[in-house]
């Protein structure tokens, strides 16, 4: 039987249960910057479409309204996977602490009661 600091360890660098925190951070970077690069291109093409459409005839409003709606398509369907990454993840940090807090109550409660002591002096000083 392994110790509540091997045990400890293991979750904290990331062979436990889900990984370690900075591990799940650093892995939503990447995911973040590639929305935010989608979110903006989609801005960017229906600010293009939205400026034709003012020019278009019926057939060319058509093509436009088709173009959108595929762009909104898709930026959705981005959406959605980005949405359950972070669904997934979130899971696995709210299980790996819940792990944590089951092996060491003492330790957590410490660190509760320091983050609320930092927190209260935080909040006093205003």
């Amino acid at each position: 039987m392994e110790t509540n600091a091997e045990s400890f360890n293991e979750t904290v660098s990331g062979r436990g249960n889900g990984g370690s925190i900075a591990q799940m951070t650093k892995a939503v970077s990447p995911d973040l910057e590639q929305l935010t690069r989608d979110f903006r291109t989609f801005v960017n093409d229906c600010e293009i479409l939205l400026k034709n459409a003012t020019t278009l005839s019926g057939a060319g409003a058509t093509v436009a309204r088709a173009q959108l709606s595929d762009k909104m398509a898709a930026a959705k369907v981005k959406l959605d996977a980005v949405r359950m990454t972070a669904s997934d993840r979130a899971a696995r940090t709210r299980a790996t602490t819940e792990d944590y807090v089951r092996r060491e109550p003492m330790k957590a409660i410490g660190y509760a009661v320091a983050a609320g002591a930092v927190l209260g002096m935080l909040m006093s000083r205003r």
